[in-house]
């Protein structure tokens, strides 16, 4: 991709978005739209494209999760996390959401003579993290008439509000959509929209990983 998106979070989460689209894909098999939106996503160059792009996809997302719906797949919950966490990606890649407000705010910011190349992926982190215990935190409120304070659900979900430490929330992620995920009380319905709360904090979390293996393969080099 040329540099005009080569800002830090674009391409690993345009990777994520594509990742997960591509799973959907298979799946459905003969979704043309789907299939041109993900031509177009691989072969995009300039970050007003790129948001085009997901605006398009945003506008048939519903016909994407109704399809999958529809097709009574062993691998139903799972197609719905990769379809969710695509399209929770694309929210945050929107320019009037946090992950650019905060670039805006760093480059602006008084402390900016304190950001340099080696603590910049630290800086986004940290915020990343913040903004997914405020994901928790808010789905605490979301979810408390559907699990008592007292299920295991809730309480993992607490404790992940206030987390602080990436492989802890790591954990928690994959302990909460697998609680769903077997859940018997709760019908698809409702258990989809509790999801796309969690899989909105999956797919930062999934960001993070990126970075950190390219701090790996850097280092490595």
């Amino acid at each position: 991709m040329k540099n005009e998106i080569e800002i830090d979070f674009l391409e690993p989460g345009l990777a994520i978005i594509i990742s997960s689209l591509e799973n959907v894909e298979e799946a459905l098999k003969n979704n043309k739209e789907l299939t041109k939106t993900l031509d177009k996503l691989n072969e995009v160059e300039e970050v007003e494209d790129l948001f085009e792009i997901l605006n398009t996809f945003k506008s048939f997302e519903v016909e994407l999760e109704n399809q999958i719906r529809a097709l009574k797949h062993k691998d139903e919950f799972e197609l719905i996390c990769n379809l969710q966490i695509a399209s929770s990606m694309a929210d945050f890649l929107k320019p009037d959401n946090f992950l650019f407000k905060f670039t805006d705010s760093i480059e602006d910011g008084a402390e900016k003579s304190l950001v340099t190349q080696e603590n910049i992926l630290e800086i986004y982190k940290e915020e990343i993290i913040n903004k997914i215990n405020i994901i928790y935190s808010e789905s605490v409120l979301k979810f408390k008439n559907i699990f008592s304070d007292e299920v295991e659900f809730t309480k993992v979900l607490k404790i992940a509000s206030e987390e602080n430490n990436l492989n802890d929330l790591r954990e928690a992620s994959k302990i909460l959509i697998n609680i769903l995920k077997i859940e018997k009380t709760v019908n698809d319905d409702n258990k989809y929209e509790l999801l796309k709360e969690l899989n909105a904090s999956e797919c930062l979390i999934n960001l993070v990983d990126i970075w950190n293996q390219y701090e790996m393969d850097f280092e490595e080099e």
